[in-house]
């Protein structure tokens, strides 16, 4: 499980994402293509709260957005350490 920015909040660095350098479109693109975990990690920062699911096979990502009072999922493979879907507003 990799760590959350409340578990680890010295690991806790800025990213293309959190200065507002990527786009809706841009987000939006880059999960479609199914990125690894790390890249997403790379790319989002950390997650604000993980979640495994009861088959182990799933892992749910939650990234808050103050801005707009809304959680964003990502959904990541445990098989194969990629993003196998997502809810981005």
């Amino acid at each position: 499980m990799p760590p959350t920015k409340k578990s680890n909040p010295e690991m806790v660095q800025e990213t293309l994402f959190s200065r507002g350098y990527m786009s809706e479109y841009e987000i939006w693109e880059f999960l479609r293509d199914n990125p690894a975990e790390k890249d997403v990690i790379d790319t989002f920062g950390l997650p604000d709260s993980v979640w495994l699911d009861d088959s182990e096979s799933t892992k749910f990502l939650y990234y808050f957005i103050s801005e707009m009072q809304d959680y964003n999922t990502i959904e990541i493979n445990t098989k194969i350490d990629s993003v196998s879907g997502f809810e981005w507003d």
